[in-house]
């Protein structure tokens, strides 16, 4: 861990409660911090060290439901201590061991070494101040404080009451927070696809699709933090309604909820599939599913995934010759679909509309899969 000897309150040399704001650095030496990633129903977080390496990774439940932002914060207080705990009571490496060792050999009755977290979480975050001033995940939430209310949840945990969980040792300080994606975007440039670039971009094909740019080594997050929403890249003009109210977007053709609305529309004027049976013998239709059904030769399914490769295509081609990145990195629920069914046709439709030079962009899969939030999470606390 990045163990940190504590001189009074607050973030040494940070003029904000969100150190990190702009600018990441993947770290030289052997450090480790707690990556945290925020979602709507669940909160995983885990130790990370500085080269990628995840372990004790914990779920818990959101609770969003139950009350308003702070619960939230107390949850994700209790995803950290809950980290802690299998950090102390069952340390996943020797490396891991000897750091623990290391600290309690070293710190006095008086002091407590900070574990740096960071933060992922959904929605237009405000870096430098920590603030959450949008988020669809969670309805109600307007200019949310959430790293001084997180802040405030793990300062608890090192009170005398929780000693016994952490030994009184450890002060875990969210020292980071930025949008998830845009954390798994940092985790992919660090420590996945990434490496070795520093001019990319990345797609997230899930329920939605969310998008992340990197500009000189350096996540972009534009003059008002709304940089890097890819999913809303219109590729076809008066086409299918975005939940944004606009029309067209990428995410109204490449998101789940879309390709599966894209194939019952298809399915209910009489086209041929073998999903047709599957349902009604009450199988979920799911992109994993019409994946699947492709993947044994369905025709509608193959037709489907071309449709949604060509759309992802056709926003590349336009952040190719915008942006000139010179990868795109693309993961998700959505990218498991693989090569032939979905890449391919990305590659296609990029080589056929793209000038020379931007159409020579490469297009990979993600590669640090469900670590890539918890991941790049952590990179903001380093």
């Amino acid at each position: 861990m990045e163990w940190r000897r504590l001189y009074g309150m607050g973030l040494q040399g940070s003029k904000s409660p969100n150190r990190t704001a702009r600018k990441y650095k993947k770290m030289e030496t052997t450090k480790q911090s707690i990556g945290v990633d925020l979602g709507g129903t669940d909160i995983k977080a885990g130790l990370v060290s500085s080269e990628g390496d995840v372990s004790c990774r914990v779920v818990v439940p959101t609770d969003v439901e139950t009350g308003g932002p702070k619960v939230v914060a107390a949850r994700i207080a209790e995803a950290v201590r809950q980290v802690l705990v299998k950090a102390e009571t069952a340390a996943s490496n020797a490396t891991q061991q000897s750091l623990l060792n290391s600290a309690r050999e070293s710190r006095s009755d008086d002091t407590a070494f900070e574990i740096g977290v960071g933060l992922g979480s959904p929605g237009l975050i405000i870096a430098e101040t920590g603030v959450v001033h949008f988020s669809p995940n969670f309805p109600g939430w307007s200019d949310i404080p959430l790293v001084t209310y997180v802040n405030t949840e793990l300062s608890k945990l090192h009170a005398p009451k929780r000693a016994a969980d952490i030994n009184k040792q450890y002060k875990p300080v969210l020292r980071g927070m930025d949008n998830d994606v845009n954390a798994m975007t940092l985790g992919e440039l660090h420590h996945g696809a990434g490496i070795g670039y520093k001019n990319l971009v990345a797609l997230t094909l899930g329920t939605g699709v969310g998008g992340g740019v990197v500009i000189d080594g350096e996540v972009y997050h534009g003059s008002q933090n709304t940089a890097g929403e890819l999913g809303h890249t219109v590729v076809e003009p008066n086409g299918r309604y975005c939940g944004c109210g606009n029309q067209g977007c990428l995410e109204a053709y490449a998101g789940a909820k879309n390709i599966v609305e894209r194939i019952q529309e298809k399915i209910e004027t009489g086209r041929n599939t073998i999903l047709t049976t599957a349902t009604k013998n009450g199988a979920a239709l799911t992109p994993r599913t019409i994946a699947e059904a492709a993947q044994a030769g369905d025709k509608l399914a193959i037709e489907i995934f071309a449709e949604t490769g060509r759309y992802i295509g056709i926003a590349l081609t336009s952040i190719a010759h915008i942006l000139n990145p010179q990868i795109a990195i693309i993961g998700g629920g959505i990218a498991e679909a693989g090569e032939s069914l979905l890449f391919e046709p990305i590659r296609t439709e990029l080589s056929k509309r793209a000038m020379d030079i931007p159409a020579q962009m490469k297009i990979v899969k993600a590669h640090l899969g469900n670590d890539a939030g918890i991941v790049g999470a952590a990179m903001l606390a380093f």
